[in-house]
C-alpha cells in the first residue's frame, strides 16, 4: 500500500504545502460518496488527483447531526455553518432562501470587500444549488462574482472549474465552489459501490485534476487550499441515503482534526483565510477545523 502511494505521488506529483497566508480556497463537494466507498477507492489507488492531496494532507471524518442527510440540508449547512432551523433548508422537499448575509460567500464579500476577493459558484445542479429566486442560494447568487448552476456532468463542470481558477487566480484572493452530481446520479440509480457509481467517482476524480492543472499552470498550488467532501452518503440495497450521517472531508494541508462536524466547514474556510467568526450574527454552534 505505502509503495503504491508513492508511486501515485510520483507519477501524479503532490499537492505543495500551502503558504500560512493562502491566496485563496477552492471547495468540492464530490456528491453521494460514502466514506468506506470512497476510502476503498483510495487505497486501491483508483483515485489519482484526491490521493495526491493526501501527501502533505489530512483526512477529517466528518459526520451530520442535526439534519437529514440530503443534497439541500447537506450543502445549505457546508456552505452556511448553520442547521436547518437557522437556514429554513430541511431536505430537497422543504426548504426557502437561506437568510441574506449567511452563506460564507456572503461573509467573505462583506469581510474584505467585493474588490478584494473573487468568490464563484460551479453548480451540477439548478434546483439544489441553483440562485433563482426561491432557491436556498438565491442571496448568494447576487453578490458572487460568477455562479454557473446548470445539470452538467463531471466533464463539463470540471471546465468551468478549471477556466473559473485560470480567470479569478489571475486577480487576486479568492473562493470557489465546485459541486460535481455524477457519483449521486448513480447512486440513485444502481447504489453506493456499484461499478456505475465507481465510475462516476473516477470521472470526477479526473475532473478535479482539471482545477489542480490549472492551480499549477498558474504558479499559485502552494497558495490555496483545497477541501474536498460530500454532502451525504448513500446505501447498497434501497439506493438512498437515509441514515447516511458518517462522512468525510479530504484537505491538502496537515494538523486538521481527525473529527468534525459538517457545520464545521464554513468556520474552517474563515479562519483559514483569517477571518474572525467568534463574534458573527447568528453565532455559530461550530469550531474550526483547523487549529
Amino acid at each position: 500500500m505505502v509503495i503504491l502511494f508513492l508511486l501515485i505521488c510520483i507519477i501524479f506529483g503532490n499537492v505543495s504545502a500551502v503558504s500560512s497566508d493562502p491566496y485563496g480556497i477552492i471547495l468540492i463537494s464530490w456528491d453521494g460518496i460514502s466514506k468506506d466507498t470512497l476510502q476503498n477507492l483510495l487505497e486501491t489507488g483508483s483515485l489519482p488527483h484526491l490521493s495526491s492531496f493526501l501527501k502533505n494532507g489530512s483526512f477529517i471524518n466528518i459526520s451530520i447531526t442535526d439534519h437529514y442527510p440530503d443534497t439541500m440540508a447537506g450543502h445549505a449547512q457546508i456552505l452556511t455553518g448553520y442547521s436547518p432551523e437557522q437556514t429554513g433548508v430541511f431536505k430537497s422537499m422543504r426548504y426557502g432562501e437561506i437568510p441574506h448575509g449567511m452563506t460564507v460567500f456572503e461573509r467573505l464579500e462583506d469581510a474584505f470587500g467585493s474588490g478584494n476577493i473573487s468568490t464563484a459558484i460551479v453548480a451540477s445542479q439548478e434546483r439544489s444549488l441553483g440562485t433563482l429566486k426561491g432557491l436556498p442560494f438565491y442571496h448568494a447568487g447576487k453578490v458572487v462574482d460568477y455562479y454557473y448552476d446548470r445539470n452538467s456532468d463531471a466533464g463539463l463542470v470540471g471546465s468551468v472549474a478549471s477556466e473559473s481558477v485560470y480567470h479569478f487566480g489571475s486577480l487576486g484572493r479568492f473562493f470557489i465552489f465546485a459541486h460535481f452530481r455524477d457519483a449521486a446520479d448513480a447512486g440513485y440509480a444502481y447504489g453506493a459501490g456499484s461499478p456505475q457509481q465507481i465510475t462516476a467517482i473516477q470521472e470526477i476524480d479526473e475532473a478535479t485534476g482539471n482545477i489542480l492543472k490549472a492551480l499549477k499552470d498558474l504558479g499559485i498550488s502552494d497558495k490555496t487550499v483545497l477541501y474536498v467532501t460530500t454532502d451525504h452518503g448513500f446505501n447498497t440495497g434501497p439506493k438512498d441515503h437515509t441514515g447516511q450521517i458518517s462522512l468525510w472531508m479530504v484537505t491538502n494541508e496537515p494538523g486538521y482534526n481527525l473529527t468534525g462536524d459538517q457545520k464545521d466547514i464554513t468556520p474552517t474556510i474563515l479562519k483559514r483565510l483569517g477571518v474572525s467568526y467568534d463574534e458573527m450574527n447568528p453565532s455559530y454552534n461550530a469550531t474550526a477545523l483547523n487549529p
